[in-house]
């Protein structure tokens, strides 16, 4: 039994971020309006209205900051014959697997865009995802960058895609076609179960 530890964005909080990032912008204009504008159009400044705003600001900051952190996740995937179990999305047996979607054109390891590609342009590193659908519709995704990036690091991707190969080989049988991706992707880093 082979274990695999590896960061990733696990992107359940995406709605929560969007939410702080709102709130964040919005008091800090208010504040900066209460600064900046306030006292010189009016003779009486509400000095109470800075000292609502100032810590409503703070507070917004640090809870956009902790959201953000928090969609970094640490996963522990331990695979056997049967399937695998995940830290952060439970047992799945090899069977119940119904299929897996890859984004391979963007790997470099796979021959996809390479890092010199995106260090000569204003290109920003992709965040790939990766996703397993079992046949109850329970969907497994890790969004990772090859390179590194804020949630995960260039080894983080890299004992990823030790996993990722390790669990194709597993699901690929010399009764299918060998493709030309970890043995059971297509060219778009599709694969389906057909029976």
């Amino acid at each position: 039994m082979n274990t695999y530890r590896f960061r990733f964005n696990n992107s359940k909080k995406n709605s929560t971020i969007l939410f702080c990032f709102f709130a964040t912008l919005l008091t800090v204009s208010l504040t900066t309006i209460t600064i900046v504008l306030l006292p010189h159009s009016h003779p009486l400044f509400p000095a109470w209205l800075l000292l609502i705003s100032l810590p409503l600001m703070l507070m917004a900051i640090y809870r956009l900051f902790k959201v953000a952190s928090g969609m970094q996740s640490t996963e522990i995937v331990s695979l056997s014959k049967e399937g695998f179990t995940s830290s952060c999305f439970g047992s799945v047996l090899f069977s119940e697997i119904h299929s897996i979607r890859v984004p391979v054109r963007e790997i470099g390891l796979l021959g996809g865009t390479q890092l010199d590609y995106y260090k000569k342009t204003d290109t920003d590193f992709p965040n790939l995802e990766f996703s397993i659908t079992t046949r109850d519709g329970k969907m497994l995704n890790w969004i990772l960058n090859e390179w590194g990036g804020l949630y995960n690091s260039k080894e983080d991707f890299l004992i990823f895609f030790d996993f990722l190969k390790e669990l194709t080989d597993q699901l690929y049988h010399a009764s299918e076609p060998y493709n030309s991706y970890l043995k059971i992707l297509d060219e778009k880093g599709s694969w389906e179960r057909r029976d």
